[in-house]
């Protein structure tokens, strides 16, 4: 049994942002349970839309007045209040309602139509099937129109105070572009409820997840033939310097509803027009009692066409502009289509509006250029921009920035979608002339800007025309939209080049070739196959018992590397290897390694004591290079000679209880080379390759320093720096080369350690006639678990390879099981998850081409 101190060491090998998430994901687990109850489906909460009566009883035989606050509701602070309160001389009974609030989350939407439907339940259950006059707040009344225009009958009059109009008014003035918005502004909201531990305080929050659906299910397309079909009394109360819903709106409604009167009061938005418009509002009532306001003599004919739009101008022109340069932000080529679609109906002039985009694309763009030169380099290792632009990206792009044709990259990037981004950090991090790019990225907006407002100009439109008949479908259209927008962006737009059409072969590849599909993915079947088998023989870490004493782990992954290869160091055959522990002071282990390197020399190989798939392996070529690393080590590492010559994996198992051995797989390790020809540079001959570009990107990053460099004719370069999959290697299954003196070599080799059932060993030898003679050199050793590449053999059929592998891993299960069956002690779960934790837990993935 592990004791107290050892579970504390095991904790320790993890790392600590793995800890981190792994708290973080129990906790969102947790309050997700704590708050499902709260979630459940409630349809009595779906509905609940509650009226409450303020104020006096109200004159008798009036009508009851309906007050229908602003969406979205903000908390549960004194609902029972409105601005017709004390104003009730010769009114009737006023109402106040409160919506449903954000943590009902049966509610299917907080859309105006949806609300009006159950607001329509709630005066039934209260006033049965009599009439009432409507005044609504803001979204209210969006609901309150809703409302009237499907139940014209029930309604006396209609109250709009700072009511949002027509569609053309609100934000962007369009329903899709505004869905754009809104979705932007929606997803952090629905992010932090899923995958923040709230414990349902979020829900009760003002601004909180009901409150941005509030605005992502509103739906305002049909507001203008609403407007112009009510034919009842109506009365418009709005603010002269109202910057959330303009005045114009209210002008223009006025036209749709001839009949309705505007009151334009000095203020703003919602309760400071209200509270001093109560007395009109009540006398506007009152007078509609008296049957002495005027309704509309006739019903407009479908026919007939709307009138003009309002022109925005002085607050509301500047306030669309503020508007669209802050759409650009979030989504720059939708806002430019956006704008011409604006521009094509009249509410903004063309020009302008490719003005403002502009104005805003440039900020955006110098703003991303200032953020990579006050961050540099060094912001590039941390999230977010370590997502966005990859460091091996900015040595490819320095050589192009220095070139002439630097900032013709730079301003081609403006037309080629989701290129800005790393390009114009990647500018800021190298420190590019600020005046001279300044001047090319403005002229380049300014470029693009009227194309794509020309284009929402032109298809917008009749777009706009189709949109009601599937306005239901919205949010699938949205998504719709950016789904296309992908397709063309990383599909279409780069097949239009010749390096576009490769890294399309590249990704056909990729998606199409099990054998190149990420390693998460495509070894799911053998880590789940490994649990099913251990749980077979009741075990979970029965696998790593395969071993006794091989390594605290049996050899699994995480296990030290020089721990593993210590029982054969005796033997000719085994890689010369020192093992250098930080516990040494700096001095003793510079000294050492420098004795190394004079021992054996250079180059020399470094690698972490912890590491999978030549994670964190250099190739040392100087005594300098070896210094640098060796003081900047931060773990424990070893330093291995150089075997130059062909490179092999080998899987190899003795039966249980038996004293033999054989070999279950042999793979060879194919290097990817190109050859130049004075003409092309390395990134040039890696696409062109057939072989190297179906891992382009890997390579690319692996030589980054190297990519604008001319090969010369007939130089071979070897992309792979090792001969490790991980680092572009090819895995070839070679059956032919296991030959009897190989198997008796290599089982000679492993009863070098009397406990070993199974193991992986990483072979070189200088040739293929050595390998079969039994001549070769161990450089690494793989216990329980490591089963071989199979599955990175693209000319093996993808069952055959699991049907191998799933062999091997029987192999392995049997071997552990046999040895728990004869009392050998099992390998701690904490133990074993500590340290494969640890081996998974890197960032340095991959190797780089050093400099000399």
């Amino acid at each position: 049994m592990s004791t107290l101190a050892d579970r504390k060491r095991n904790l320790g090998r993890v790392p600590v942002k793995w800890i981190v998430l792994a708290a973080y994901v129990l906790l969102v687990l947790v309050s997700r349970w704590v708050t499902s109850a709260d979630r459940q489906p409630k349809p009595e909460l779906a509905h609940a839309i509650e009226l409450a009566q303020v104020g006096p009883a109200g004159a008798a035989g009036a009508l009851p007045i309906v007050v229908l606050p602003s969406l979205p509701a903000r908390g549960e602070q004194d609902w029972r209040r409105t601005f017709l309160d004390g104003r009730s001389a010769g009114l009737g009974p006023v109402y106040a309602v409160r919506w449903p609030t954000a943590h009902h989350r049966s509610r299917a939407s907080m859309g105006d139509d949806a609300l009006a439907a159950d607001l329509l339940l709630a005066l039934e259950t209260r006033f049965g099937k009599g009439r009432f006059h409507l005044v609504g707040e803001g979204m209210g009344g969006a609901v309150a129109l809703s409302l009237a225009h499907r139940h014209p009958g029930r309604v006396a009059t209609l109250t709009f105070v700072s009511a949002p109009g027509a569609q053309e008014y609100t934000l962007l003035g369009n329903a899709v572009a505004n869905k754009f918005v809104y979705f932007f502004h929606h997803i952090p909201f629905v992010l932090f409820d899923v995958a923040t531990p709230h414990f349902g305080l979020a829900d009760r929050l003002p601004y909180n997840r009901g409150y941005s659906g509030v605005f992502f299910d509103s739906d305002l397309s049909d507001a203008k033939s609403m407007l112009r079909a009510w034919n009842g009394p109506a009365l418009l109360v709005h603010g002269k310097s109202d910057w959330i819903a303009p005045v114009d709106a209210a002008r223009y409604s006025v036209k749709l509803m001839p009949q309705a009167r505007l009151l334009e009061l000095e203020g703003g938005h919602g309760e400071e027009v209200a509270a001093a418009a109560a007395p009109q509002v009540a006398e506007f009532i009152v007078a509609a009692e008296a049957g002495k306001a005027a309704g509309r003599a006739a019903p407009v004919a479908a026919t007939e066409p709307y009138p003009d739009l309002v022109v925005s101008d002085g607050a509301r022109f500047w306030i669309l502009i503020l508007i669209i340069i802050l759409c650009t932000f979030v989504a720059e080529d939708p806002t430019c289509l956006a704008a011409g679609l604006l521009a094509a109906e009249g509410i903004i002039g063309f020009w302008w509006a490719a003005l403002a985009c502009t104005v805003g694309i440039f900020i955006g763009d110098m703003a991303l250029y200032s953020l990579g030169r006050w961050l540099g380099r060094g912001a590039l290792r941390r999230a977010p921009l370590k997502w966005i632009v990859k460091e091996h990206e900015i040595d490819r792009m320095a050589g192009w920035f220095g070139s002439p044709r630097g900032m013709l990259v730079i301003v081609s990037s403006r037309f080629i979608p989701a290129s800005r981004v790393p390009t114009f950090v990647t500018a800021g991090i190298l420190r590019l002339g600020l005046p001279r790019l300044s001047l090319l990225l403005f002229t380049a907006a300014l470029v693009w800007t009227p194309l794509l407002m020309l284009l929402g100009s032109t298809l917008g439109p009749p777009f706009m025309e189709q949109f009601p008949r599937y306005k239901q479908y919205a949010a699938w259209i949205v998504i719709g939209l950016f789904a296309l927008i992908w397709i063309v962006t990383h599909w279409i737009v780069p097949a239009m080049t010749w390096r576009g059409r490769r890294e399309i072969v590249m990704k056909v590849r990729g998606l199409m070739q099990p054998s190149l599909w990420p390693g998460w993915l495509l070894y799911l079947p053998v880590r789940l196959g490994i649990v099913l088998l251990s749980l077979r023989h009741r075990r979970l870490t029965a696998f790593a018992s395969a071993n006794p004493a091989l390594g605290r782990i049996g050899g699994f992954i995480g296990d030290s590397k020089s721990l593993l290869l210590r029982p054969f160091q005796r033997d000719s055959r085994c890689c010369p290897t020192l093992a250098l522990s930080l516990e040494d002071t700096q001095e003793e282990r510079i000294k050492e390694a420098a004795a190394f390197a004079a021992c054996h020399g250079f180059p020399v190989v470094f690698k972490p004591e912890v590491a999978e798939d030549g994670a964190g392996l250099r190739f040392v070529h100087t005594q300098e290079q070896l210094e640098r690393l060796v003081r900047g080590a931060q773990e424990d590492f070893l330093l291995q000679k150089f075997i130059p010559g062909f490179e092999f994996e080998v899987v190899w198992r003795r039966n249980p209880g038996k004293d033999d051995g054989r070999i279950m797989a042999l793979l060879h390790k194919h290097d990817v080379t190109v050859r130049g020809d004075g003409e092309q540079t390395l990134e040039e001959l890696i696409w062109l390759d057939e072989v190297a570009v179906s891992r382009a990107n890997l390579f690319l990053r692996c030589h980054a320093r190297d990519l604008n460099r001319v090969i010369p004719a007939g130089q071979k370069v070897i992309l792979n720096l090792t001969g490790s999959y991980g680092h572009g290697a090819r895995c070839r299954h070679r059956a032919d080369l296991t030959t009897v003196e190989l198997e008796a070599a290599v089982t000679q080799f492993a009863k070098r350690f009397p406990g070993l059932h199974f193991a992986r060993f990483d072979l070189r030898a200088t040739s293929m006639e050595d390998l079969k003679a039994g001549r070769f050199i161990v450089t690494e050793v793989g216990g329980c678990c490591h089963v071989s590449s199979l599955l990175r053999d693209e000319s093996l059929r993808f069952s055959r390879s699991y049907a191998a592998v799933w062999g091997q891993l029987k192999a392995c299960l049997e071997a552990g099981a046999y040895n728990l069956r004869q009392k050998v002690r099992p390998v701690p779960v904490e133990e074993l998850m500590a340290r494969w934790s640890q081996a998974r837990g890197r960032h340095d993935e991959f190797a780089v081409s050093e400099e000399l």
